[in-house]
């Protein structure tokens, strides 16, 4: 059978899409003795060098890889590299959660989140309709987003609620028609207000949590969600889970 990302078969039942959507902009450099950039991809190889362990994740999750600053870029398992999204091929993008070998992020640029969203929707909805061609049992995909700044234009001016407003009645859209699943994560000095604007219902700040807590929360909300849950409920519980993790850090460091 022809290869769309994952063969079928090879012990595949139930898949879960997951996007992954991370914040490279210039911001992610900060601060100069400790840049955010380093700590996300200590976090990172480290997630996904463990998942080994997790055989449910293992046995379902396949997960695409995009970053943005100036560019949105997707990470292409072939070459292995990040790749212009508008030059990749779709139909290898997802790859098994366990297969995935992060590649090193470096910031710089402004943060073009509106693009990333929007590219991030469409490769959702081709692989949850390339797995429905296929016959495969899938359930609807998740676009988790990460990001410690403010939205902007091309030229590096803060977008408004206007120009969110397309963006953010496409994701509504596909929540209310169960395409996708969308939680904005907004760390450190993330823009609350704005991120909010894109999708009120999931958006949250996690201002010190780890990014390999962050990153595990992702995977593992993803994974306990229901099928037939409606999007403001999933969100619900996605935002529980992250208000104990908060409570847990505060408390590790407290002691």
């Amino acid at each position: 059978m022809s290869r769309q990302g994952i063969e079928v078969g090879e012990g595949y039942g139930e898949r879960q899409p997951v996007v992954l959507l991370l914040d490279t902009s210039a911001s992610m450099g900060r601060p100069a003795e400790h840049p955010r950039i380093d700590e996300l991809n200590e976090a990172l190889t480290r997630w996904f060098d463990g998942i080994r362990k997790q055989e449910r994740l293992r046995s379902r999750v396949e997960v695409c890889l995009l970053t943005f600053d100036s560019a949105v870029r997707v990470h292409d398992p072939e070459p292995g590299g990040l790749v212009p999204v508008g030059d990749a091929d779709a139909g290898r993008l997802f790859v098994p959660v366990h297969d995935l070998r992060p590649p090193t992020l470096r910031a710089g640029g402004l943060t073009r989140l509106t693009e990333a969203v929007e590219a991030a929707l469409d490769l959702a909805r081709h692989r949850y309709r390339a797995l429905q061609e296929q016959r495969v049992p899938v359930r609807r995909p998740f676009v988790w987003v990460l990001t410690d700044g403010a939205p902007s234009d091309a030229r590096g001016r803060p977008l408004d609620e206007a120009g969110l407003a397309d963006t953010a009645e496409r994701i509504r859209r596909g929540e209310a028609d169960r395409e996708w699943v969308v939680q904005v994560v907004g760390v450190r000095d993330a823009d609350m207000p704005m991120l909010r604007v894109l999708a009120p219902q999931g958006t949250f700040a996690l201002a010190h949590l780890d990014f390999g807590r962050i990153i595990d929360l992702f995977f593992q909300s993803t994974d306990d969600s229901f099928p037939d849950d409606d999007a403001d409920g999933v969100h619900a519980r996605i935002k529980e889970r992250a208000a104990r993790l908060a409570r847990m850090e505060r408390l590790e460091r407290s002691l």
